[in-house]
């Protein structure tokens, strides 16, 4: 088994684990103790820390990583220097997250207890930004279990310690704070495991390693900021302009939770192979090719059925999973959010390939007009559609999203070796969506997901996809002999 394998398979176990506890807290445990009202403030709090908090990153995380691959013994004054700059733009974006916490509160007339919320989850978010930083070591030396450790660790505290509070009968505020902890706990983790394990942490400040890291990372920070504005903006723009206000967040949120619960491999993926492309372009860029074909054919494999499925099951799911929530009001919005959700799959190997090839320019370019065009369409649509438009402005987003980065690796870094594995997997996902189509009234959610997954993956290993390898032959990296 070669590494990228490993490490997908750790983040993916990992972050599969962590999503599923935290869609049973958000979608299962919450609903019960508290209404849609609450609900929503709540999600508008967190989507509001966590596109803030995108300022801390800086863009850092693939220069760094990047950096730290190509030049292990210098990975320790990389990280230190890193994490003075995490502090320093750590303080600023607290205070923007105060700042509009409290303009948004005042325009929603929300009670006190939202302000609250923005002040602990701005805290820990800040937190997590800062423990990612040791993550990336965990990364550029290609051992994601620790990665998975930690992500396992800190779901648990919140959902197990944040349930217990919950059924305790305390508010979402005192949830709040077991997040906070968590964070904290992680970050504690995360320092322990690369101090021991991997790299010492004493290091001396260096301005050049600042302007390596800053000349790289800030064209990036600029796409960062835009790729997390659209996907945290209609949250926020959401009770704001709907009629329902934040009630339309919860509609809205548990939709979106539900499809991101399912959207989890590409990350882990993606953040297996990027330190392995990385070095395939650089050293073997013949190659590159390859490996970004298998990437993209894996996530095709996965997205497309997965975007079908859903989209078809929507209503059944939304019935099954919030009956005490108005769900024809969240069938909708989950219909439209899955095509989206299959779409990020694609999207995520496509943006991944300008980060690891360093097209800062192009990176920007497209999240900054991504981000503009989602904005303008839930400017536009939110009145109109209510939720709906935030959803129909999400899947437009990531349409526009994939062709153009598409086009542009086409023509400028490299293309694809072959595209049979597209047509193969439109077909058989399209005769599992038809099938799924006729049986959805007769049968349970329970016995036709198992069914439709053991369909899809017969007739895909009948036409040959899944006997490929992951990455191309030759290219396997089973050692740090390897670098």
């Amino acid at each position: 088994m070669n590494r990228v394998f490993e490490n997908t398979s750790a983040l993916f176990i990992a972050q599969l684990i962590g999503r599923i506890l935290s869609f049973g807290l958000m979608a299962i445990l919450m609903p019960r103790y508290f209404t849609e009202a609450a609900l929503g403030s709540y999600i508008t709090a967190m989507s509001l820390t966590n596109l803030i908090a995108v300022l801390a990153e800086l863009g850092m995380q693939s220069p760094l990583i990047r950096e730290m691959t190509l030049h292990r013994r210098q990975a320790r004054h990389f990280l230190g220097n890193a994490l003075i700059i995490r502090i320093l733009s750590s303080i600023i974006a607290f205070g923007l997250m105060v700042g509009t916490g409290y303009v948004i509160g005042h325009l929603l007339d929300l009670q006190q207890n939202f302000l609250r919320m923005i002040l602990l989850l701005g805290l820990a978010d800040i937190i997590n930004s800062t423990a990612l930083l040791f993550r990336y070591v965990f990364r550029a030396f290609e051992r994601m279990g620790y990665e998975a450790l930690t992500v396992v660790v800190e779901r648990s505290l919140v959902v197990f310690v944040g349930g217990v509070f919950i059924g305790l009968g305390m508010n979402l505020v005192n949830f709040c704070a077991v997040v906070l902890v968590a964070s904290i706990f992680n970050l504690l983790l995360s320092i322990g495991i690369v101090a021991r394990r991997f790299i010492p942490l004493g290091f001396h400040a260096d301005l050049g390693i600042w302007k390596s890291l800053m000349r790289q990372a800030l064209p990036f920070a600029v796409g960062n900021i835009c790729n997390l504005i659209y996907f945290r903006i209609d949250r926020v723009l959401l009770p704001i302009l709907s009629p329902h206000g934040v009630t339309a967040n919860a509609w809205y949120g548990l939709a979106y939770s539900l499809v991101i619960a399912f959207t989890i491999l590409p990350g882990a993926f993606m953040g297996a192979m990027f330190p392995v492309m990385a070095r395939t372009f650089v050293e073997k860029r013949r190659k590159f090719g390859g490996i970004y074909t298998d990437a993209l054919r894996w996530m095709f494999l996965v997205g497309v059925p997965f975007a079908v499925g859903m989209a078809t099951l929507s209503e059944k799911i939304s019935y099954v999973l919030f009956p005490n929530y108005e769900w024809t009001a969240i069938a909708p919005a989950l219909r439209l959010l899955s095509w989206s959700g299959g779409l990020s799959f694609l999207t995520t190997v496509a943006v991944s390939v300008l980060r690891v090839t360093d097209k800062r320019r192009a990176f920007s370019i497209f999240m900054g007009t991504t981000a503009f065009l989602n904005i303008a369409l839930n400017l536009i649509l939110i009145p109109r559609f209510n939720h709906v438009g935030a959803a129909m402005a999400m899947i437009i987003s990531e349409v526009y999203l994939f062709i153009g980065s598409f086009i542009y690796i086409t023509l400028r870094i490299s293309k694809l070796t072959y595209i049979s594995f597209a047509i193969k997997t439109g077909i058989v996902s399209a005769l599992m969506g038809a099938a799924l189509m006729f049986l959805r009234d007769r049968f349970s959610i329970w016995l036709l997901i198992p069914c439709a997954m053991i369909f899809y993956l017969a007739a895909m290993a009948a036409v040959g996809e899944l006997r490929r390898g992951i990455i191309p032959k030759g290219m396997e990296l089973t050692d740090e002999s390897s670098f």
